[in-house]
């Protein structure tokens, strides 16, 4: 069984850049691939989407985003009205999330927002989950069940979380 390969390093181990098909990844290959969601805009990539009851979660991202330019949102509605935005500004992501992807394809999202730890978890052959864990010592961590088919582990994704500087390898 091979290992899939998502970085590379320098021959001197400095540092770690994510491989070719990556950092080379473009709109115009990948757009098909992102689905709409009533949460994100036209103009906007959903990157990662959940529908739980009567709720409706998305990760929502400019279509260009660097360390300096664009944006990266994670929005909650109930029936429809958007309660829950973060950040509260569109403003470039450094800071605001963590990216990471694994060898096996899963990859995840993770903010943390007044104390509560979120994680969107995209696991490349399960359903999709949404993880909430309140502040320490005031309960237990919950579970969302989301669907499958995210957006996590594409190459172009992978390029913006690079190019935003949130994947947490680098």
């Amino acid at each position: 069984m091979g290992l899939l390969a998502l970085t590379s390093m320098s021959v001197l181990g400095e540092a770690h850049t994510p491989v070719d098909s990556i950092t080379t990844a473009t709109w115009e290959q990948y757009h098909t691939e992102y689905w709409p969601n009533p949460l994100c805009g036209e103009d906007e990539l959903t990157l990662w989407s959940c529908e739980a009851g009567s709720r409706t979660y998305a990760f929502c991202s400019s279509r260009e985003v660097t360390r300096t330019s664009g944006y990266m949102q994670y929005r909650a509605s109930r029936h429809g009205k958007v309660e829950f935005t973060y950040p509260k500004q569109k403003k470039p992501p450094l800071g605001s999330f963590t990216y990471q992807s694994f060898g096996n394809g899963n990859a995840s999202i993770e903010f943390s927002n007044g104390g509560y730890q979120y994680t969107l978890v995209d696991p490349l052959r399960e359903a999709s989950s949404i993880l909430v864990a309140p502040p320490s010592g005031q309960g237990k961590q919950i579970e969302i069940p989301c669907g499958g088919n995210q957006t996590l582990q594409l190459n172009y994704t992978m390029r913006l979380m690079y190019d935003a500087g949130i994947w947490s390898d680098y």
